[in-house]
């Protein structure tokens, strides 16, 4: 592989990111409340957290991958 194909994957590889970057936070604005089940495990959301959109368990795994994504919580 040439330095000129590299580049290009390179190039194409953070553009996809960007997308995907972009289309996870629009998807998370997308959904402002929940209808009291958790949009990752699908089970019920716990009492205090009907109008959330993932239950506790869930929202801390998020709120991990988007400081590890982002370095910081949407």
């Amino acid at each position: 592989m040439d330095e000129n194909d590299w580049a290009s994957n390179m190039e194409t590889r953070e553009r996809a990111a960007c997308v995907d970057a972009v289309r996870d936070a629009a998807r998370h604005k997308q959904h402002s409340t929940g209808n009291g089940i958790c949009i990752d495990c699908l089970e019920p959301n716990e009492p205090q957290r009907l109008n959330e959109l993932r239950c506790i368990s869930c929202q801390e795994d998020e709120d991990k991958r988007q400081k590890m994504r982002y370095g910081k919580r949407l």
